[in-house]
């Protein structure tokens, strides 16, 4: 799930059957509008400056935005596999800059234009030395877990097959 910056709407994921995003009125505890999608979804976010609600699938193997004023989806970016985590980037206003988005049977994770809609930028994770290399118990996703630090100098990057997390500096 997901709150809007103003607390009035929570977003909930619906992975089940086609997949969906509901809504939910925070004032009167009411599902107020179902947002269809092309998959069930797995995560849901909120962008730092509250203007979209982001929401992944992973049997669609796409990331849907949604103009949190409307409540309708604004674009999509179709990915080569499944949606798992997605983090954001600010620019200096404030405003969306770029999304980082885990996706499934890929050690690594992509980097999206929040400007374009387009994926610029494919970055896989460095080996693992050998014999610490996790291969069972992945459910799909050998890397899960991202974080912009609270500057937006760092980006955390989890590996479930590397046992590590990696950071990288920002904008970089």
């Amino acid at each position: 799930i997901a709150i809007s910056k103003d607390g009035t709407r929570v977003y909930v994921a619906i992975v089940a059957g086609a997949g969906a995003l509901d809504v939910i009125d925070t004032a009167t505890l009411t599902r107020v509008k179902t947002i269809r999608t092309e998959g069930g979804i797995h995560n849901v976010y909120v962008t730092p400056d509250g203007k979209w609600v982001v929401a992944g699938s992973i049997p669609g193997k796409k990331v849907h935005v949604i103009d949190q004023k409307t409540e309708a989806i604004a674009w999509t970016v179709p990915t080569e596999d499944g949606v798992r985590p997605i983090a954001f980037e600010t620019n200096p206003d404030g405003s969306t800059k770029r999304m980082f988005v885990q996706i499934s049977n890929f050690n690594g994770f992509l980097t999206v234009d929040f400007a374009t809609h387009k994926i610029v930028d494919k970055i896989a994770l460095p080996e693992a030395p050998k014999g610490e290399k996790v291969t069972e118990g992945l459910q799909g996703a050998p890397a899960h877990g991202l974080v912009v630090t609270p500057d937006g100098k760092t980006l955390g990057v989890l590996s479930k097959m590397n046992t590590r997390i990696y950071f990288y500096s920002l904008p970089d």
